[in-house]
C-alpha cells in the first residue's frame, strides 16, 4: 500500500504511512479523478478498492 500511495501521490515515506493509516480507518477524501488514479495504483498492487461518492 505504501508503494502505491508513494507512486500515485509522490509522497514521502512518512506521508504515505499517515495516508495509509487514514485509508485503513475512515478512508481518503479527494476528487473522483484523484481517487480513481489512486485506485489504479492500489489495484495494481493487489489491494481491493471501493470508491464511493460523498453526494
Amino acid at each position: 500500500m505504501l508503494q502505491a500511495l508513494r507512486s500515485a501521490r509522490e509522497l514521502s515515506l512518512g506521508e504515505a504511512r499517515a495516508q495509509a493509516a487514514e485509508l485503513a480507518g475512515t478512508g481518503l477524501v479527494g476528487t473522483l479523478v484523484e481517487m480513481k488514479i489512486l485506485g489504479v495504483h492500489l489495484r495494481g498492487r493487489g489491494i481491493a478498492v471501493s470508491i464511493e461518492s460523498a453526494v
